[in-house]
Formats: C-alpha cells, sequence, structure tokens
C-alpha cells in the first residue's frame, strides 16, 4: 500500500466485519465498529474483560483459521502475533477484502484514521503512517471546534444565532487570552465591528464570508460618539446578522451602550445579546 491512502467512509449497516484479535487494540476498535451497525465478529484465542462484555459483537475464543473471511466486507487484523496478522492479510488480499493491519498499518489494505465525531461530523485524519501526528492533529481539530475557533458549516434550527449583538474583550492583546465563550461567539458572527485595540489575530481568523466593520471608518468613527457605532450594529442585527462588537481589554460597561444595544433584538430563539 502507498502512503498516500485514499480516505473514504464505510456504511457498514449489516454487513460482517471481522476483527482477528481480543486485546487492547480491538477494544480500542470495536466501539465504532458496532455503533456503525455492522455485524461483528471477533475471533482470538483470549479477550479482555471489555471485550468479552461488549455487546453486539459475536465472538470466538480460539486460534484464527483460514476461511474465517467468508463473507466479510471489512477485516482488522489485530493479534499480538505477526505471522497470525500477516496471515489475515493474506486471505483479505486473496478475497478482495479491504483490511487494517494493526501492528505494521502500510502492510495493510485499509488504514484507520485518527477520529472524533462532533456536531454531526465524522472528522479523520490520516498521516502517511505517523500515527501520533495524525493523533495529534485530530485533537487540535477537536479542541478547535469545542473552542469556537472554527465552526461546523451550516447551522440549521435552533443552533443557528441569528439576529443578536454581542460585546467581546478580545483581552490584554494575546489571542490567547480571549475567553472560551467569546471565541465561541466570534466563530458564529455574520458582522465584526472591531476597533484598532482588537487583536488583529483574532480578525485574521474568521471566515471569508463574515464581514468585518472597522469602526474607525465609520463617520467620525475614531473620536466618534458610542452611539454612532451601536446604531451600526443594531441595522445589522435587525436585519438577521449576528453581530458581535469586538473590543481590546474587556467590553464595554458603558451604560449608554447596554441601553442603545438593548434596542437590538433580545434572546428570543437562542438570539444572544451578551457582554462576554
Amino acid at each position: 500500500m502507498t502512503e498516500s491512502a485514499y480516505l473514504v467512509g464505510l456504511r457498514l449497516t449489516g454487513k460482517k466485519v471481522v476483527v482477528v484479535g481480543g486485546g487492547t487494540v480491538a477494544q480500542r476498535r470495536l466501539p465504532l465498529l458496532i455503533a456503525s451497525g455492522a455485524d461483528v465478529h471477533v475471533i482470538s484465542r483470549s479477550a479482555t474483560r471489555s471485550v468479552e462484555a461488549m455487546t453486539g459483537i459475536t465472538l470466538a475464543l480460539r486460534e484464527y483459521r483460514d476461511g474465517d473471511l467468508d463473507g466479510a466486507w471489512y477485516a482488522i487484523a489485530a493479534t499480538d502475533d505477526p505471522r497470525v496478522n500477516e496471515a489475515v492479510v493474506a486471505e483479505a488480499e486473496s478475497r478482495q477484502i479491504f483490511c487494517v493491519r494493526a501492528d505494521i498499518a502500510v502492510e495493510g489494505t485499509a488504514v484507520t484514521p485518527a477520529s472524533f465525531s462532533y456536531a454531526g461530523l465524522s472528522v479523520g485524519v490520516l498521516a502517511g503512517g505517523e500515527h501520533r501526528r495524525s493523533a495529534a492533529i485530530r485533537s487540535a481539530i477537536r479542541e478547535a471546534l469545542q473552542t469556537g475557533v472554527i465552526t461546523p458549516e451550516g447551522p440549521v434550527g435552533s443552533d443557528a444565532v441569528k439576529g443578536g449583538v454581542a460585546l467581546i474583550g478580545g483581552g490584554p492583546g494575546d489571542p490567547e487570552l480571549i475567553t472560551v465563550r467569546g471565541r465561541r461567539l466570534l466563530a458564529q458572527a455574520d458582522v465584526v465591528v472591531a476597533d484598532r485595540l482588537a487583536p488583529p489575530e483574532l480578525l485574521a481568523e474568521l471566515p471569508p464570508h463574515v464581514e468585518v466593520i472597522d469602526a474607525a471608518k465609520i463617520p467620525y468613527g475614531r473620536a466618534m460618539a458610542q452611539d454612532a457605532i451601536n446604531d451600526v450594529m443594531i441595522e445589522r442585527a435587525r436585519a438577521g446578522s449576528f453581530v458581535v462588537r469586538l473590543k481590546g481589554g474587556t467590553p464595554s460597561s458603558s451604560p449608554a451602550a447596554t441601553r442603545r444595544c438593548s434596542r437590538a433584538p433580545r434572546p428570543g430563539s437562542r438570539s444572544p445579546w451578551c457582554r462576554v
């Protein structure tokens, strides 16, 4: 198998999958196979207690034998014996069944990506056999989703943020010091009104569709009354956009700003007006 694997999702519901081996490697792989609805058969001389306790599998505590892959769509060789794993891969090749070899990944015809699920997404990462690298990238993507650095495309229904205003402080200058909630709301913005003190690194992370308004370029902006900036935010929010006012430091606590921004749409259908 070449290093440039073809990443694909398999629909395994009702299809036979054979896992040879019942140790800790198989224990990690089995839950996702079970969740996929596959007809999972595990063949192993012995199995961990967790594997033995799993529902949704057919467990045979015996040696692997040639012919065990009959009728399978997918196979995993996950024993602690390289010769057995080699034999499983050989049978899979002869039957044209894709097979993962856990001990020597490049000897198999399939590779298991470092993966996770989030908000209806299934994310997988391959790094040419560099498992630690793929796991690190997988973890970084998951953290970015959880903290709002990136967001799932196309929010639907009640999860979509519509017509609201958030006042967010970008922190003392280092973009890493913005609050988790602030970063998440910023990632959901349709419009961002920023001043010269807002961390530019945070603006650089915004998707291309986000409208960024420089407060200094609004008429009378650099020394303008807060009311003029508020009017712009209210206008966009009433048009259905989620607006973020991004400032350096902590957000304004001015009573005037609060009064004027309170004219923006209030939370009715997950439409936030908040100070972060």
